[in-house]
């Protein structure tokens, strides 16, 4: 079984975007969605290094957005949009 932190990376590198943050016991649930493609994807892990590695992810994808007003972080995608290079 894959790594919660890099499943969460992976799917960042794929569009999608933590929509929700769940946590339930020992348990922490991230809801994703992709929005170009319409798809949502779920990760569940109750393991504490995992929790720890995708809070440092998403606090990384926060310090972005502040940065640069938007979470470039992990999208390589963006020429293929057909945006003008700004």
């Amino acid at each position: 079984m894959a790594n919660s932190a890099d499943e969460l990376k992976e799917k960042y590198a794929q569009g999608y975007r933590c929509i929700c943050e769940e946590a339930t016991g020992d348990n922490v649930t991230l809801h994703l969605k992709n929005f170009e493609k319409e798809k949502i994807h779920k990760i569940t892990t109750n393991k504490k290094m995992e929790i720890g590695e995708i809070a440092d992810f998403l606090d990384s994808v926060d310090v972005e957005k502040k940065l640069h007003g938007d979470d470039t972080i992990c999208t390589q995608n963006e020429s293929n949009l057909g945006w003008p290079n700004l």
